[in-house]
């Protein structure tokens, strides 16, 4: 026998979880698309800093999708499709510009003759 007496009482159960916080239920359908060969390609063929921010939004995609949270996947997708446009989308801009530049330059040029 201890000195204490007898143990405590077992706690009160907790009874069932309320609606929305059972067991895991992964999400039903498909992922939303991960753009990740558009991320990839921009980044090594357009502006390499925003085709980076655009891989690892692809990247968080899948993994958000398998936690359940589809808003977040969804945000990630979008994000990584828009970052892919704008890393595109910038270089395009440079290219005009620097062939603007260039055409101005050669008119320079031939304006000193």
């Amino acid at each position: 026998m201890s000195y204490y007496g007898s143990p405590p009482p077992p706690p009160p159960g907790y009874g069932p979880p309320p609606p929305g916080y059972g067991p895991y239920q992964p999400p039903i359908g498909p992922p939303p698309d991960n753009y990740l060969v558009w991320a990839i390609l921009t980044t090594i063929l357009c502006c390499l800093p925003f085709g980076v921010v655009s891989i690892v939004y692809a990247a968080q995609v899948n993994s958000k999708w398998a936690m359940g949270d589809m808003a977040g996947a969804y945000a990630a997708s979008r994000n990584a499709r828009l970052w892919a446009i704008w890393s595109a989308a910038s270089t395009l801009i440079f290219f005009v510009l620097a062939i603007v530049l260039s055409v101005l330059g050669a008119l320079g040029d031939l304006s000193s003759y």
